[in-house]
């Protein structure tokens, strides 16, 4: 159970993690535009995709889901750590109780 636990908690880290690195550089350069500039037509069209991929909409093409998707990862990934490291205590725990009983 804990191995299927931990490729769970991997699966959900890997996708999770490149959405939310996603959202985190596209909300940095809408935070700082000037980084992009404001001089050309060039510039504004990128200004405009990193706004649609921020927000979920590309175009007329909706990809709110992708940020559902990392959401729902990060709501696995706690859950799944939560439950890992409560194993994890159990299972000290159960060790020191033995080797207790075997000292005393």
């Amino acid at each position: 159970m804990l191995k299927i636990l931990r490729f769970i908690h991997y699966t959900a880290g890997m996708v999770g993690s490149l959405i939310v690195l996603l959202m985190s550089i596209t909300g940095i350069l809408l935070n700082h535009r000037s980084l992009i500039g404001y001089s050309s037509a060039a510039s504004m069209k990128i200004q405009t995709l990193i706004f649609a991929l921020h927000s979920g909409y590309v175009g007329n093409t909706s990809i709110v889901w992708l940020t559902d998707i990392g959401a729902i990862c990060m709501i696995v990934l706690s859950i799944s750590g939560v439950w890992m490291w409560i194993s994890f205590v159990i299972k000290i725990s159960k060790g020191r109780k033995r080797r207790r009983k075997r000292n005393g």
